[in-house]
């Protein structure tokens, strides 16, 4: 079955899942299909499982192959069985799954307890070790990953920064309400600049969101930047295509694993978007208040989640 026809009946049954959402799910099922199915014939980037999801049936098998999973792809893979298989047995198997794993989770992040991996990235990490090793990207030339670092490190974006697209104010200022909320913007007017994103994890609830960058050392690099662009698209991949979400993903684990042990390269040093979130607010004293407010904005999460889900004095996983 193709990606066209697997994306539809994931659409189908998840009308509201984000199109980056719908890619993780087609992730989840192909890696799957990968463990239970190997050397199958029937799986490239294009076409996704074998013949009616027969591979699903044995349902000791699936939740073996997925055991060593954090809890979070555990959930989306289990999530992405439910879309594509039929109401019945098999259906409640993994839906009673899903819902195991939700109350799970959710009894972690109120004990604020933390993974292993995210535990040894909390004792490696501190925010001036993630200031160097944007020096060092910078030192070495590779100024997209640099940047891609310090935006997300300075305002605590998530992976959307890869879909920015650069325009002029003036033409900013023509868009409709509706093109400001399809789209995610790095806005210029001479020597000042502002990010607007409308395409995020919680656009639905916080809505378009500005964000001025008034940090004047990476304001002084995004504009060096823009000299060198010879079109709209901010960031893109090796063949001059906008970045993916999943690039970016890559591109930091890569970078900071690299900084951190470039012998070895061992992947448990390597920081997304969620373990920079942490060791930024970890770093906050408690009149922090401030900088939580900005992050919560600039981030679209509320206090409450940032504190609950991200602040210090977290529970070390148990041994």
């Amino acid at each position: 079955m193709d990606l066209e026809y697997v994306s539809n009946l994931i659409r189908e049954t998840k009308p509201n899942l984000k199109d980056s959402s719908i890619k993780q799910y087609n992730s989840s099922l192909r890696n799957l299909y990968r463990k239970l199915v190997p050397n199958s014939p029937h799986i490239d980037d294009n076409n996704i499982i074998g013949v009616n999801f027969e591979h699903l049936n044995d349902r000791e098998k699936v939740m073996d192959a997925i055991s060593s999973l954090h809890i979070t792809s555990q959930r989306n893979c289990l999530s992405a069985i439910i879309c594509v298989i039929d109401k019945g047995e098999l259906y409640d198997f993994y839906g009673a799954k899903v819902r195991e794993l939700n109350k799970k989770q959710t009894d972690l992040y109120k004990n604020n307890v933390v993974s292993d991996n995210t535990d040894f990235k909390l004792q490696n990490w501190c925010c001036k070790d993630i200031e160097n090793c944007i020096t060092k990207l910078k030192l070495e030339n590779n100024i997209q990953t640099s940047l891609l670092l310090s935006l997300i490190y300075k305002y605590l974006f998530r992976n959307e920064v890869a879909s920015l697209k650069l325009i002029k104010k003036k033409d900013y200022e023509k868009l409709t309400e509706e093109e400001k909320l399809s789209a995610n913007y790095i806005v210029k007017h001479y020597s000042q600049l502002f990010i607007s994103r409308g395409v995020y994890k919680t656009d639905k609830k916080h809505g378009l969101v500005l964000t001025t960058i008034d940090d004047k050392k990476l304001k002084y690099d995004l504009l060096g930047y823009i000299k060198t662009m010879n079109d709209n698209i901010f960031f893109k991949d090796e063949n001059g295509n906008q970045l993916s979400n999943e690039l970016v993903s890559k591109k930091l684990s890569r970078a900071t694993t690299a900084y951190k042990d470039p012998k070895n390269k061992d992947p448990r040093f390597g920081l997304g978007t969620s373990s920079i979130n942490k060791i930024v607010i970890e770093s906050l004293q408690l009149d922090g208040i401030e900088k939580l407010l900005e992050i919560s904005g600039n981030r679209g999460t509320s206090i409450g989640v940032l504190l609950h889900s991200y602040y210090n004095n977290y529970t070390k996983p148990s041994t």
